[in-house]
């Protein structure tokens, strides 16, 4: 089990598809792949070789989730995404399942 979060924001189709050419490029990203009707995006350490990857982030209607393994600091490793939504003033607000 990780630690859980909901990133709540509507994005157009524009900025999913580049939030996603962002996570293809980062260091650790390792697949997506889809499951239960959703489209899972995960990330790797070099050193990990467990079954469960250090992130998972899946797309959502009402915006994105998030599932760090390894850190329960939400923008671990992806502070690509937070600039993103941060130089596009993209509003949100962000839900944090532990709370």
């Amino acid at each position: 089990m990780g630690y859980e979060y909901k990133i709540v924001t509507k994005l157009t189709e524009k900025q999913i598809a580049e939030i996603q050419d962002l996570l293809v490029t980062n260091i650790i990203f390792d697949k997506k792949y889809e499951f239960n009707s959703k489209m899972f995006w995960d990330f790797r350490q070099p050193e990990n070789n467990g079954e469960m990857p250090n992130i998972s982030i899946i797309f959502e209607n009402d915006g994105i989730y998030v599932c760090q393994y390894s850190s329960s600091y939400l923008w671990n490793h992806l502070g690509d995404l937070k600039n993103y939504i941060k130089t596009q003033k993209i509003k949100f607000k962000l839900i944090d399942y532990q709370d």
